[in-house]
């Protein structure tokens, strides 16, 4: 009966319903932390753009930052700034994980709400519109 056990406890399954699930999703590897899940997102997004945009954006710098300073008449919180003159973007972190959205099911959805925010910043840059990027993607077959 003891050899019983510890065969039927080697593998993990409680009660009949299987092997137990990591804790993490997928969208953190071992060893990520979310900061660094954010920060990959963003500079993949801003090296596509660049390479979509090679002159335009040779020069194309970015930042990660936790959040925005507040002014006390402040109405909203800010998701990301540009510096033009010295091509530059921030993108606030904290703002864009956790407010004016509801909860993401999978990793795709939240790579796509952080990147929406790098194409507003870097479109703001260059004077366009964040669809006009990638011009190819919208254009009528």
């Amino acid at each position: 009966m003891a050899d019983e056990a510890v065969a039927r406890g080697a593998y993990r399954d409680r009660h009949g319903r299987g092997i137990r699930r990591p804790v993490l999703s997928n969208l953190y590897r071992h060893g990520e932390t979310r900061q660094a899940s954010f920060e990959q997102i963003v500079r993949s997004t801003c090296e596509f753009l660049q390479a979509a945009w090679p002159t335009e954006l040779a020069e194309l710098n970015w930042r990660v930052m936790e959040a925005p300073s507040l002014r006390e008449d402040a109405r909203t919180v800010r998701r990301w700034a540009t510096k033009k003159a010295e091509m530059t973007i921030f993108i606030f972190r904290v703002p864009i994980e956790r407010m004016g959205h509801h909860r993401r099911a999978d990793p795709l959805q939240e790579r796509m709400h952080i990147e929406e925010y790098v194409f507003a910043a870097v479109a703001h840059l260059l004077d366009k519109e964040p669809w006009e990027l990638v011009p190819e993607r919208y254009r009528p077959n």
